[in-house]
């Protein structure tokens, strides 16, 4: 089996790169008269070559998993497909943990590392895997670079290098809930000096308790002991493209899938729509649903590894403020049921959501577990969201239970060993599962 499947292509700003292809696809769904659609979008990829591959891989096991009549439900149902494809980036274990790939480079040294991430900062991709340097970013990062021999004895350089990152950004999509709003406001030596303090986060078998110590092994190593003023740099940096990727992410969802959800509901008011998000496409689809209006609605979203605040939909994580997203469960904008794939095997969110703990108020011991304020949702799942219940997800055929209206964190360890291993038959299973409430 394989499925009718549209690729839908945006900027780094929301808009259609082939406007054509969307009336397109609509018209071809319509003639299908396809009972479901799949909204699918990547995340953790560099180009399309690798956003293809996984789409083929994820789409391959959906289809064998609903060949093969084990999701109850699904006998009458047709699915169409649209694969999102829009400018994203890939992040390495190296370039995630100081200590991996610098460890042994004297502060008075400049780390190579840390000049490949700035010069990866002046590029900004029109589309999916394109290169296009931007002259004023290319600048300021040429500003950055010549401070980098004075950050170790230099505060005014150190302050200086801070402002200049910061510069880069958009400050709109800053929020509370993962601490990026912090990251615009505290004092920038402060953010330096913090970040170049060792991240302890605890190890991947340990299902969040204790903190990390190295000696186990790095395959089961969450932590980054390395220290000094390369390490914050460098930090710094992860940190500084992660806010690009999550700003992009938002405006991609909220600027032009929301809009091509419409035109869909429009044009198939029966259909039912389920949304499906990858690391920060996870983002971008829950921006995209968010963005709706209260009269259009979504059946399922389905988060795989999702690279965004495990506050994100919370109510009042921190006492006084809902996550960014609050208004899509308040709203009911997902009319059946949102699950969430999480695991300590997820290296990469583990990593990069306790980096805001550093320059925040509150410095947990032990960070990036589900009791971190900042830790991510492919990590933890959703918290501090009275709508959400925990649960397993083991092998196809489980007895899944799930409920309209309700978010469903899936601790995933025993189908997904990192950040990417999200193609296999299980999550397959779980998607079509809330496919099958609908």
């Amino acid at each position: 089996m394989e499925f009718q499947t549209h690729e839908i292509e945006f900027d780094k700003d929301g808009n259609l790169f082939e406007p054509e292809r969307l009336p397109q696809a609509i018209a071809a769904i319509k003639a299908g008269s396809f009972s479901d659609l799949i909204v699918i979008a990547h995340g953790w990829n560099n180009d399309i070559a690798d956003a293809r591959d996984l789409y083929k891989k994820y789409l391959k096991h959906t289809a064998d998993v609903l060949g093969s009549g084990k999701v109850p439900g699904l006998n009458n149902r047709t699915f169409a497909v649209i694969t999102v494809f829009w400018p994203s980036k890939k992040f390495t274990d190296e370039e995630l943990i100081p200590g991996g790939g610098a460890a042994g480079v004297a502060d008075s040294k400049i780390d190579a590392n840390i000049l490949l991430q700035l010069e990866a900062l002046k590029k900004e991709p029109i589309r999916l895997g394109e290169a296009t340097i931007d002259p004023v970013a290319s600048a300021i990062v040429e500003q950055a670079k010549a401070l980098l021999p004075k950050l170790a004895n230099d505060a005014a350089a150190r302050k200086e290098f801070v402002l200049l990152l910061r510069s880069l950004l958009n400050p709109n999509d800053a929020h509370r809930d993962d601490a990026s709003e912090e990251f615009f406001t505290a004092d920038p030596e402060t953010i330096l000096r913090e970040l170049s303090k060792p991240v302890m986060v605890p190890p991947a078998a340990s299902g969040g308790g204790g903190a990390a110590v190295l000696g186990g092994g790095a395959a089961n190593f969450l932590g980054d002991l390395a220290s000094g003023i390369n390490s914050g740099v460098r930090r710094l940096l992860n940190f500084t493209t992660y806010y690009k990727m999550k700003e992009r992410a938002g405006a991609v969802g909220r600027v032009g899938v929301a809009p091509m959800l419409l035109r869909i509901r429009e044009k198939l008011p029966d259909i039912r729509i389920h949304l499906v998000g990858h690391s920060f496409g996870g983002r971008l689809v829950t921006a995209a649903a968010h963005g709706l209006d209260d009269s259009t609605k979504v059946q399922t979203m389905t988060l795989l590894q999702a690279a965004y605040s495990h506050n994100g939909l919370s109510s009042k994580f921190d006492g006084q403020r809902d996550g960014a997203f609050r208004a899509l469960v308040v709203k009911k904008r997902v009319s059946g049921p949102i699950c969430i794939t999480y695991t300590h095997n997820d290296r990469a969110v583990g990593i990069l959501y306790p980096l805001a703990s550093r320059f925040s108020k509150d410095q947990a011991s032990a960070l990036g577990d589900a009791n971190d304020p900042y830790g991510g949702m492919g990590r933890n799942g959703a918290r501090r969201t009275p709508e959400a219940s925990d649960f397993k997800l083991t092998q196809v055929g489980q007895s899944l239970t799930l409920s309209a209206g309700k978010i469903h964190n899936f601790e995933c360890s025993a189908c997904i060993t990192d950040h990417s291993d999200i193609a296999n038959a299980p999550v397959a299973y779980l998607g079509l599962s809330a496919a099958a409430k609908t």
